[in-house]
């Protein structure tokens, strides 16, 4: 970043301390907005702990706090239901005292954050896949075993919500009512974080565990249908890079799916392994569905924000809020 004109780097971490904590403030940080002169701040996604004395715009990727009716929180304990009741408390309050201006990378995110801060404005500006996915040249194969089937590939890391483990027992009502139906699953996380999956069906599970991001475009390019069981989301990058790699799309019938999918996904109800199992067999042995969702990822994908569109829109929306705050 020395190279890049009007643009310098301070490394700083926000302290716990009570008046942190309790009032949003940082020293070093309010002496930055004083000293520089700094009109706007932008956190990339928030909530941010400390309160800047000037125009704010915070980003939001906290599904949990505006989606309290997800199947997500029906599978949890009482207690755990309970810890993330008192962390949306706890983020409701730092979110309202940091910002009145959001940004969101979906829609139907930025209507709910709209109707949790009724006094914020918010706005939306996607997010995208990752550069790598348009440069070829830099690409690393991660080559999986030899098959001859189905792939079904799920690029993410080992989170509740992402709700992986139900692809057991997909993988019984598959083997169950489509004997001959040959598919696995493929997983970028270890074996150990998974539930323990009886012998039968072992051979319908691919652990690669973490890999970079450089590795992903091969996976996709060895898979047939990509797979997102999740939960809770505000916005999901392996939609994209599915839609980029021209892989079909296998999730869950919810608004957030929905918004960042359009015609581009075969959805199933979020609880039902059965429906999830339909979804997958009818992609995985229909060449003509798998095209027609292929191409609806085509044009999905032009509805998305560029990383170069993404940086401008944050820019000039920050400025625009700045020259607002000026002029009142």
């Amino acid at each position: 970043m020395k190279n890049v004109k009007n643009v310098e780097v301070v490394i700083h971490d926000v302290n716990n301390n009570v008046s942190t904590l309790l009032f949003g403030r940082d020293s070093f940080l309010d002496g930055l907005v004083k000293n520089r002169r700094i009109d706007g701040v932008l956190t990339v996604f928030g909530p941010s702990r400390w309160n800047p004395k000037c125009v704010h715009l915070s980003g939001f990727a906290r599904p949990h706090l505006v989606m309290p009716s997800s199947p997500y929180f029906r599978q949890l304990s009482y207690l755990a239901r309970l810890k993330e009741k008192l962390q949306n408390i706890l983020l409701k309050y730092m979110f309202a005292r940091s910002t009145h201006f959001f940004f969101t990378e979906n829609s139907y995110i930025s209507k709910l954050v709209g109707q949790l801060f009724r006094k914020s404005s918010v706005y939306t500006i996607t997010n995208y896949y990752n550069q790598v996915y348009d440069h070829p040249e830099n690409w690393v194969k991660k080559v999986l075993p030899p098959f001859e089937g189905i792939t079904l590939l799920t690029v993410t890391a080992y989170y509740t919500h992402k709700n992986l483990p139900i692809s057991i027992e997909i993988a019984r009502v598959l083997r169950k009512k489509y004997p001959n139906f040959i598919f696995r699953f493929v997983f970028t996380v270890e074996e150990a974080q998974f539930p323990v999956i009886e012998e039968e069906l072992q051979e319908h599970f691919v652990f690669v565990g973490r890999v970079d991001i450089v590795e992903c475009p091969s996976l996709y390019e060895q898979s047939d249908i990509m797979f997102l069981p999740t939960l809770l989301e505000c916005f999901s990058a392996t939609y994209p890079e599915a839609m980029k790699m021209e892989c079909p799309i296998v999730t869950t019938d919810l608004e957030f799916a929905k918004g960042l999918c359009g015609n581009a996904a075969r959805y199933y109800s979020p609880l039902s392994a059965v429906e999830a199992a339909e979804a997958i067999y009818q992609v995985g042995t229909n060449v003509s569905l798998r095209k027609q969702l292929i191409d609806a990822g085509k044009q999905q994908l032009k509805t998305y924000d560029t990383y170069d569109e993404r940086v401008s829109k944050l820019v000039r929306l920050l400025e625009h809020l700045i020259d607002v705050n000026k002029s009142n």
